[in-house]
């Protein structure tokens, strides 16, 4: 599975349509590839922006279509319309469809598939694939009961559509009912492309995955050196059993509607520990008690193993949370080299560390086709662009120009809003004072630090001007 290009329009603060690529910019004296090739692509996409400015809706609109490819005909209720997320800052814009489209290679042919929804209804899907450079349609969908069927689609297709609901996807539908051809695509676009959020409940089911891998030999030792690699001071990590008391085995099988199997009580009772060795001998400490930055790693190395051993996608979010820039950059390094990634596996990952922009792009690690950014306009719009589409000296800094606002995508404050929200409070707080019938503020006094904080969450709002040349 290979990415070529990602187009969304009304999602989150994506109100317009924006479009990724991940197709490369030809290198000076290259031609363009022909309209029979398939053209070459980069390993890794950065996107950088402000904080706010959508980054993440980015990479959470390609998740939400993929869920959509993966739950709409098994789990969403007939009659419970389509869970979208439009854009809401404008009311015009809420009722207008959401748009999702994806350019991909699977096995050595390229396909390009979307779908446009509102909230009730699928309103059009379609499926195109390009042998020899031209389209051809394998089926197309034209509000939820109209469908048209390419020659080369062979299958049960008017049976699967007439199975299929109006609020979902024909693709998820074939799939459910053993479509050879559409199962097989959906199978590769539902578990060849994983998101990794910095949220607590993604990161404890990414721990849970690196902890399964622990139990497969193959890999296990794999692990371990990855966390040896990083320099964090574990010299091993195992797997420990620790029973749990008889009263709280009874409490968790009393809290189920069944018994706990034997299986269920191995998991709960499993230990993840990691040993460090010092001056002072070797030391063990539970998960729990390791840094956050020791846990991102160990959530993020199991998942960064299975994308890289088979040709997938992984999605990460704020890629520099909680990591120190040089394990950031070790992702990174990770996709761009041969030797790691041979099936030339692709990362996505969105991130506001300049630092990491700057010395990615001086190392020569990251190319400019890789770059991306995104800033909102005064609507509170999300715009993407490509820094391919600026053309810097040689021996210009990026990450100065980037922080100077030269390339968007930056947050201005202005600083003398903020020092007149803390002249206002002040003028305020003396105001208040001067009244003999109020008590004077003074440090520890909880009803004037309360006022002082309504005082504040009432003035204190963030101004922004775009800046994108």
């Amino acid at each position: 599975m290979t990415l070529l290009r990602f187009r969304v329009a009304n999602h989150r603060s994506i109100r317009d349509e924006q479009t990724l690529s991940f197709v490369a910019t030809p290198r000076r004296g290259q031609g363009r590839p022909k309209a029979a090739e398939i053209p070459p692509t980069v390993r890794v996409v950065g996107v950088y922006g402000a904080n706010a400015s959508g980054k993440s809706n980015v990479l959470s609109a390609l998740a939400y279509m993929l869920r959509c490819i993966d739950e709409s005909q098994t789990r969403w209720s007939p009659d419970g319309g389509i869970p979208r997320h439009p854009f809401r800052i404008e009311d015009a814009d809420t009722a207008r469809p959401s748009f999702y489209e994806l350019d991909f290679v699977h096995r050595g042919t390229r396909y390009s598939y979307g779908f446009e929804i509102d909230d009730e209804r699928v309103l059009g899907e379609w499926l195109f694939s390009f042998p020899e450079g031209r389209p051809r349609r394998l089926f197309e969908r034209f509000g939820p009961d109209e469908y048209k069927f390419g020659r080369s689609l062979k299958g049960e297709t008017v049976r699967i559509a007439k199975l299929t609901r109006a609020n979902s996807l024909y693709l998820s539908s074939a799939a459910n009912n053993d479509h050879p051809l559409l199962g097989g695509l959906h199978h590769w676009l539902t578990r060849y492309i994983r998101l990794a959020r910095q949220t607590d409940s993604d990161q404890r089911i990414r721990t849970r995955y690196t902890q399964h891998l622990l139990r497969n030999a193959e890999v296990a030792d794999s692990i371990r050196q990855l966390l040896q690699a990083a320099d964090l001071g574990i010299s091993d990590v195992r797997l420990s059993r620790r029973p749990l008391p008889e009263d709280a085995l009874r409490l968790l099988s009393s809290a189920g509607r069944e018994p706990l199997s034997e299986r269920r009580v191995r998991e709960l009772e499993t230990v993840l520990q990691f040993v460090h060795t010092g001056m002072n001998g070797v030391r063990t400490f539970d998960f729990r008690e390791e840094s956050a930055g020791t846990q991102v790693w160990f959530s993020l190395v199991g998942p960064l193993l299975d994308t890289l051993l088979r040709r997938s996608v992984l999605l990460v979010d704020e890629v520099d949370s909680s990591l120190h820039p040089h394990l950031s950059s070790t992702i990174i390094r990770m996709f761009k080299d041969e030797t790691v990634n041979p099936h030339r596996s692709q990362l996505i990952f969105a991130s506001h560390d300049t630092t990491l922009l700057g010395s990615l792009l001086d190392d020569g690690l990251l190319d400019r086709d890789e770059v991306w950014f995104t800033e909102k306009d005064e609507t509170g719009a999300t715009t993407l662009y490509s820094l391919a589409e600026f053309t810097p000296r040689r021996d210009e800094n990026i990450e100065r120009g980037y922080l100077q606002g030269r390339y968007g995508a930056v947050p201005y404050l202005s600083f003398d809003r903020i020092r007149s929200i803390f002249q206002q409070l002040r003028a305020e707080s003396d105001e208040a004072s001067a009244q003999p019938s109020e008590p004077a503020a003074h440090d520890g006094d909880p009803q004037a630090e309360g006022q002082a904080a309504g005082r504040l969450r009432g003035h204190g709002h963030r101004e922004a001007v775009s800046r994108r040349p």
